[in-house]
């Protein structure tokens, strides 16, 4: 399985720097509920994102940012955009500070108060303050990217965190590790036609539990979700194959034609015949 495709995102390290830090060119498009063990910091530049999360969604414009806690299940849809994405590693984080995991994170776009928008202009100054120093590297560039992220990081330790109970974060990571199961199974087995009573026998759950577990942590239904991983299938490969279009829709467990279709649509705005036209086009200039 290509690990793009994987749920459970593997945050790896930039080679020189103990973090993640990227600029994002984003078509648009849709991620299903993922995790990963890191702290995500999501800055837009232009475009937009729409973030669902903890039972709610939340559209980050540009000069806005969202702080997603580690181990938190999101997804996000998004238009054509540009943004800086941090992701700290827990591993890394636990360095500098103890008992990270139970540290919530939570930061308001919206403050009213003067002292709270000064505070998170700053976060937004260091931001570009980072990209620059990253992206030109002068001599000794590590110092001052590494200062920039601690000054970032302190405030948000002391600004705008909270922390959590410890059996909270036991009983969060012993779902999430029934979720990483769950989810890797449905990748691999996504061809085939699987059902509620099949998947609850390969867990040893009671249909109904597993059911509503699924929904209440992923914010889809088991069908759902498997639908979208189907997409994300048939998408790469509408792109990348010449394989005839009812047939990539047979090979990813599409029986239901009329459904995908739908879905499809709704994510991309066009058919599989109209994405591929566009994609060879743009291909072709």
């Amino acid at each position: 399985m290509d690990i793009s495709n994987m749920r459970h995102e593997i945050v790896s390290e930039n080679p020189d720097i103990e973090v993640k830090f990227y600029l994002s060119i984003d078509e648009g498009g849709y991620v299903a509920p993922h995790w990963h063990n890191s702290l995500e910091i999501v800055y837009m530049l232009e475009g937009s994102i729409t973030v669902a999360f903890e039972n709610k969604k939340i559209t980050v414009l540009p000069e806005e940012f969202i702080v997603i806690n580690s181990r938190n299940v999101h997804g996000f849809t998004s238009q054509k955009n540009r943004a800086l994405v941090l992701q700290i590693p827990s591993a890394v984080f636990e360095k500098y500070v103890r008992n990270i995991d139970l540290y919530y994170f939570n930061v308001d776009m919206n403050p009213i108060d003067e002292v709270e928008i000064k505070r998170l202009n700053k976060i937004k100054r260091i931001f570009h303050d980072m990209y620059e120093i990253y992206d030109i590297q002068p001599e000794g560039y590590l110092l001052k990217f590494n200062s920039l992220l601690y000054d970032m990081l302190f405030t948000l330790i002391h600004s705008y965190s909270s922390k959590l109970a410890l059996k909270q974060i036991k009983r969060d990571n012993k779902y999430l590790e029934r979720l990483k199961e769950i989810t890797m199974f449905l990748h691999n087995c996504h061809d085939e036609q699987i059902t509620m009573q099949q998947l609850a026998d390969k867990f040893g759950y009671n249909p109904d539990y597993i059911s509503r577990f699924f929904k209440k942590y992923m914010g889809l239904t088991v069908i759902e979700y498997l639908y979208e991983i189907r997409i994300n299938y048939i998408y790469k490969d509408l792109i990348d194959t010449d394989l005839n279009i009812n047939e990539i829709f047979e090979n990813h467990g599409c029986n239901n034609y009329r459904v995908a279709m739908k879905l499809f649509k709704k994510r991309y705005g066009c058919t599989p015949k109209e994405k591929r036209k566009e994609k060879n086009m743009t291909i072709s200039k």
